[in-house]
């Protein structure tokens, strides 16, 4: 993905096996996923599947039953064309299928939307195929060894609502391409051949009308070992590996979202950049926000389907959805919420849908990937300027300054969105999401958070106790807000009233420690710090450990 000239990447070499589970997630299953964090997401997620694998997808039921078609969901980026892609190489290795199939054909959906001429079976095929003399005729003869894999039902641009009637029998009949598609689906057309569809979410009700007696899977992304396992094939340097995947271990915010294969390859993708560049990991300059601003723009620019108008609108809408979540503490969000912030059609990019059985019936509901992204926009939602007051009686969205003063509560459930709201008004970024999103930044907001910020502090170290850990938690709140934004000039103004540091009886993870250390070097008029009874973690060497360790160095 976003390969320069010339470079490529052998899928064999790259590929790390994605956790596959059967059917839907439940409502709480999906909620305690979206909520949970570093280890115990990895635990969550592996718990969630059950033990299925791609060779498994077309194996007999409990009833003796074996589905001709399987659909493959996941969300934005879990790995869905890459699994695609894979079933295609090992089958042409011939370690996948082999007794089962004697064709395969991978059909691309993004690349179907530009078939304007009337196509058959017969021609996908020979499309499809390396050798444009391959005997169609026969090929067609056995049609139950025919695998077609459908990839990206979702980016389809027509809908198959109507297509009901006047569907094609014959596979070498000329239709326009929805027709030829939706007679594959319904099985109107070779019957007894066998098909995978990958989709995201958003789409398997309007493909589950197309289909009967379909079995789903669902991509889960990777599991604890497997993030490790990608690490090393990224890198390909035991040496790099180890030490980005340790960075990584200890921030539980990026080990979490490393479970999806795009996010792991963009983290990894910056580690490796910075290790080329001889800088210090620990000083890794893009911090979170960075990180996910990334995952933003990735998301953007690979789909080229949808206008910058249309973005625009939708990020918008999905900024004050984020924020009005955040505000009444709501993960999971149904049609009318989506609507109400004006996302009429909720396949935003950014969102995923989810089916939970209700009743005799479906639920239907959307969510964020996870909690960490619903918090990093609506920071975003402060940060960019507002055409118009949205803060109004049908939101819980609160104005800025009370999301200020979220500074003062420690470890309330709103502080990732503040410090996330630090990380956005890094100036460079700023630029470059005016610049990749063509959005406006509010000019002001950043003098007002610098202002409040230095009045919060001059007061706090007059009114706290010097040796309390109630008063290290607090200054940590702020010490991870001025690690986000990243800004010498605006670290140095907020803690010029600094003279002296006591923090007391206070366990350091090595994340906490970058943080620290990037604060105090920032504090231009220190004079001491005082570590009384402070407690600093190391990496653990212990392998049977199920997390980092707890290991004091002083």
């Amino acid at each position: 993905m976003n390969a320069r000239l010339g470079e490529n990447v052998k899928l064999n070499e790259r590929y790390t096996k994605l956790i596959l589970g059967k059917g839907h997630h439940h409502k709480k299953q999906r909620e305690h996923e979206i909520i949970a964090l570093g280890w115990r997401h990895a635990e969550i997620m592996t718990k969630h599947a059950s033990p299925i694998t791609v060779g498994d997808l077309f194996d007999s039921d409990e009833d003796g039953q074996s589905p001709h078609i399987v659909v493959l969901q996941g969300v934005a980026g879990i790995g869905k064309t890459l699994t695609a892609q894979k079933i295609m190489l090992d089958w042409a290795n011939g370690e996948l299928y082999q007794s089962r199939f004697d064709y395969v054909f991978y059909i691309n959906c993004r690349d179907i939307n530009f078939f304007k001429e009337q196509r058959s079976v017969e021609d996908l095929i020979l499309k499809n195929c390396p050798d444009q003399n391959a005997p169609a005729k026969e090929i067609l003869m056995n049609p139950e060894k025919l695998l077609f894999i459908i990839d990206g039902f979702d980016e389809l641009r027509f809908s198959f609502d109507q297509l009901t009637s006047n569907q094609c029998s014959d596979p070498c009949e000329k239709q326009p391409v929805k027709i030829i598609l939706s007679s594959l689906f319904r099985k109107k057309v070779l019957l007894k051949s066998y098909l995978i569809i990958t989709t995201r979410p958003v789409a398997l009700e309007e493909l589950g009308r197309c289909l009967k007696d379909e079995r789903y899977a669902e991509i889960l992304g990777f599991s604890e070992n497997e993030r490790e396992e990608y690490f090393c094939k990224f890198f390909g340097n035991e040496e790099q590996a180890t030490k980005a995947f340790s960075f990584v271990k200890e921030n539980d915010m990026l080990f979490t979202m490393c479970f999806v294969p795009l996010v792991c390859w963009i983290i990894c993708k910056v580690l490796k950049q910075q290790m080329e560049e001889g800088e210090d990991l620990a000083q890794l300059s893009n911090t979170i926000t960075g990180v996910y601003m990334n995952y933003l723009f990735c998301l953007i620019e690979g789909h080229i389907s949808t206008s910058n108008q249309q973005v625009q609108g939708n990020l918008k809408g999905l900024c004050s959805l984020a924020a009005d979540g955040i505000w009444s503490q709501k993960i999971l969000f149904e049609e009318e919420d989506v609507k109400k912030h004006g996302l009429d059609k909720p396949d935003s990019l950014f969102l995923n849908e989810n089916m939970f059985q209700k009743g005799i019936g479906k639920e239907c509901v959307y969510s964020f990937i996870h909690l960490s992204f619903q918090e990093f926009f609506a920071a975003l939602f402060y940060v960019l300027e507002k055409e118009e007051t949205v803060e109004n009686s049908e939101t819980a969205i609160q104005p800025v300054e009370k999301l200020f003063e979220k500074c003062e509560e420690p470890r309330n459930h709103l502080m990732l969105t503040v410090r996330f709201l630090f990380g956005l008004l890094n100036k460079k970024r700023m630029e470059e999401m005016e610049k990749k999103l063509s959005c406006k930044i509010s000019p002001q907001i950043k003098n007002n958070l610098l202002t409040w910020v230095k009045e919060k502090l001059s007061l706090a170290l007059f009114n706290y106790n010097k040796f309390s850990y109630g008063t290290t938690i607090f200054y940590f709140e702020y010490f991870y807000c001025f690690y986000e934004i990243q800004e010498t000039e605006f670290v140095q103004s907020a803690m010029n009233h600094f003279t002296e540091l006591n923090l007391s009886d206070y366990t350091f993870t090595k994340m906490d420690q970058i943080v620290l250390q990037f604060c105090i070097k920032n504090c231009c008029n220190l004079e001491s710090v005082d570590l009384d009874t402070c407690t600093f973690l190391t990496e653990d060497l212990n392998e049977d450990s199920p997390g980092p360790s707890k290991r004091p160095c002083w």
